[in-house]
């Protein structure tokens, strides 16, 4: 296994941005480091990780081009440079035992080609198993699936890709897996919660365009591979009642911005032309 890593960095965290590269950095091959951040040079972002610099490739534009772009170009590079493997990271998330979760991604690929992810809250259950679709952040990707689908979808800037990415190979024939043995610490948005009567609820409080985004690209998707009841009832059951019922109707602040954003990003995804 030939592992390249792309990690997507936004006015990041030092601290966790070094946890982040510190769990997984000797076990792969290569990392692009991509600056999506207007204000942050690649060379000051240099000098905050010496540490890792021996294997780390510095890009970025100057400006914030979302995840969608980073990770094609991760792929051409990976086709360039011989990696059969692409591990996609975000700045802030750190695995407990990224060694233990290499090792079962490759019995798992001596089975199967597919795509593989660690588990992201700590459950009971144990093994390898299938699931719908898997987030982007410490999903390892065979550089042949990524051939497969076609490379990531670009219409999407930041929310939905992982998804289409997954249900895309699983229209043709692969399954996604989640590793129950191992666990990638994820930060969700920015957390806020309240209590109400009694009761604490949680919310990822995320920002009005990200809910458009996430609304948008989730029905663009939604409508794209012909309504697949796994994702409707995700739609519903996380997005709406969620994101929107829990979190924005009783515990996060703007109300009305967010609620205006997420019903611009349902009608702008169910006006979207599906291309053919």
């Amino acid at each position: 296994m030939r592992i390249l890593a792309i990690v997507i960095i936004y006015k990041p965290d030092w601290i966790l941005l070094k946890q982040n590269l510190q769990a997984f950095y000797r076990h792969v091959e290569e990392i692009i480091l991509w600056n999506n951040t207007e204000t942050v040079t690649n060379d000051a972002v240099a000098e905050k990780l010496k540490e890792f610099s021996h294997k780390i490739i510095y890009k970025g534009e100057g400006k914030n081009i979302g995840i969608s772009q980073v990770l094609n170009y991760a792929w051409q590079y990976a086709k360039d440079n011989h990696f059969n493997t692409i591990l996609t990271m975000d700045e802030d998330s750190i695995f407990d035992n990224f060694p233990l979760y290499k090792k079962h991604v490759q019995e798992k690929w001596n089975q199967e080609l597919c795509l593989c992810g660690p588990l992201t809250k700590k459950s009971q259950r144990k093994g390898m198993r299938k699931i719908p679709h898997l987030i982007t952040s410490g999903m390892l990707v065979p550089t042949k699936l990524v051939n497969v689908a076609g490379g990531y979808e670009n219409d999407f800037f930041v929310d939905g890709i992982d998804v289409d990415f997954c249900i895309n190979l699983r229209k043709k024939g692969y399954t996604s897996y989640c590793d129950y043995d191992c666990v990638l610490k994820q930060k969700y948005g920015e957390p806020n919660s309240k209590n109400i009567l009694g009761i604490t609820l949680h919310s990822p409080n995320y920002s009005a365009s990200r809910l458009y985004g996430i609304f948008r690209n989730h029905i663009i998707i939604l409508k794209k591979y012909n309504y697949p009841l796994d994702l409707l009832y995700h739609i519903i059951r996380l997005y709406f009642f969620g994101f929107i019922v829990k979190g924005v109707l009783f515990v996060d602040n703007h109300k009305k911005e967010k609620l205006n954003a997420t019903w611009k990003g349902i009608r702008d995804g169910i006006k979207f032309k599906i291309k053919k």
